[in-house]
């Protein structure tokens, strides 16, 4: 999380206490029982976001109360949920709308010099709409910085061209956007954060699809960026991407495109080949250098359909079949997660069952199988999903038709609660402070 610097200065407690009025709750965290100068720690599991489904919405449930404790209304219905860098701020895209609203989560990290200082406030609407064509796509650095590739719109009348929009934890405050740059053409893309380094999109004139084939390298210069070069490695049917540490991979037709940032404005590019197009990519910043591509095998036109999983070796530039526990030719992936350790990656199938592979070394294992943990499959969208605790052992996974929350243990996969919501929740993210 980026930092907000303030100078510390060491007071009495009863000084301090009679500093924090009410004027000034917010600087000072609340209540001086919970954040006093003595207390610079608070165990908080954090709390969810959630989505109800066609309606403009956002719930705030706290995982420390196991209830909801705000509702906040937003301009439109959001078409998904997602975190700050910090794990601050709740991101809601309203995507056919153009624009992104952001809700304090009210559980925040501040450095003070001597000691991180925790803080636990209510949630509150940010009074600041982030505006652009088509926000599609949200690429992020963990603790550092994320961007929202803006599709554009060819359809619109003049064409609306994509673009990308860069946040931070100081930027939202502010209420303000970090970088931007716009693209010479509305497109489908991607756009990756890593320093002052951006990764976002072209296509060649003799592509197959509408998709891009080429990652272009962009190097940031104040509130812009300028172009470098774009990249040789040749991608075709480009989607998913995600970095981290020293890698950024990216879904092709024919494999993952694997990007190595050599220095703070160097990087290499090349490929490895997975016998099926990769269309998702996921990952975690404690799996550094490693990811798990998803693939799809077969269509409705030559069934059957079967999510296939792919481990790939960024460092070794290696990809290999990732075996999920009990998977059939038939098994589809609904959702997933990688737990906050990075160690755990946890997959919902089409039957509601879930299913984890743990990573043990350098290799994946077979982990723990539960089943019904979804008891009736949605027959369309809203399908469930699933978000890690970045604090706590704990994976969230939402039940649309039974409507409820249910909280899985992420080492034993057991289910540990079931609780009803009241509505149908169609999205869902975690915010808080990170352990």
């Amino acid at each position: 999380m980026t930092a907000i610097q303030i100078p510390f200065v060491k007071l009495h407690r009863h000084t301090l206490l009679a500093l924090c009025t009410a004027a000034f709750v917010a600087a000072c965290g609340g209540s001086s029982s919970e954040h006093g100068n003595s207390h610079h720690k608070i165990d908080t599991a954090g709390r969810l976001a959630l989505a109800e489904n066609g309606v403009a919405t956002v719930r705030i449930f706290d995982l420390d109360s196991m209830g909801v404790t705000a509702s906040h209304s937003l301009d439109h219905s959001p078409s998904s949920l997602y975190t700050s860098p910090g794990g601050r701020y709740v991101v809601a895209m309203q995507r056919m709308q153009d624009q992104v609203q952001f809700i304090d989560g009210g559980i925040w990290q501040e450095d003070h010099g001597d000691h991180l200082h925790d803080y636990k406030t209510a949630s509150a609407l940010v009074p600041w709409t982030l505006t652009g064509s088509r926000p599609t796509h949200y690429d992020l650095q963990p603790g550092k910085q994320a961007a929202f590739f803006m599709d554009g719109n060819s359809a619109a009348t003049p064409i609306q061209n994509a673009g990308v929009r860069l946040i931070t934890e100081n930027s939202i405050a502010a209420k303000r956007i970090e970088a931007s740059v716009d693209l010479a053409y509305p497109i489908h893309g991607l756009g990756e954060p890593v320093g002052n380094k951006l990764l976002t999109v072209s296509r060649a004139e003799d592509a197959t699809t509408t998709l891009p084939t080429h990652l272009e390298l962009y190097q940031r210069s104040g509130s812009g960026y300028t172009y470098d070069r774009r990249l040789e490695t040749r991608c075709e049917g480009m989607h998913g991407s995600i970095s981290s540490g020293a890698h950024t991979a990216v879904g092709c037709m024919d494999g993952v495109m694997l990007v190595t940032h050599t220095s703070a404005t160097g990087v290499s590019d090349r490929k490895v080949s997975t016998p099926l197009r990769v269309g998702a990519i996921a990952g975690h910043p404690k799996l550094v250098g490693q990811f798990i591509a998803i693939a799809t095998e077969g269509s409705a036109a030559a069934p059957p359909v079967t999510t296939r999983f792919y481990a790939i070796n960024a460092e070794a530039g290696t990809s290999a079949e990732l075996s999920v526990p009990g998977w059939g030719s038939a098994s589809v992936r609904r959702a997933h997660a990688i737990d906050r350790s990075g160690r755990r990656f946890a997959v919902l199938d089409h039957t509601g069952s879930l299913r984890m592979t743990v990573r043990d070394g350098s290799t994946w294992a077979a982990g723990p199988v539960v089943n019904s943990v979804v008891p009736v499959m949605p027959a369309a969208a809203p399908w469930p999903t699933i978000v890690a605790n970045g604090a706590k052992d704990v994976l969230y996974i939402t039940d649309p038709v039974a409507r409820q929350l249910v909280t899985v243990n992420s080492q034993t996969g057991a289910v540990v609660s079931r609780t009803a919501l009241g509505f149908m929740p169609s999205s869902i993210t975690w915010v808080g402070i990170g352990k």
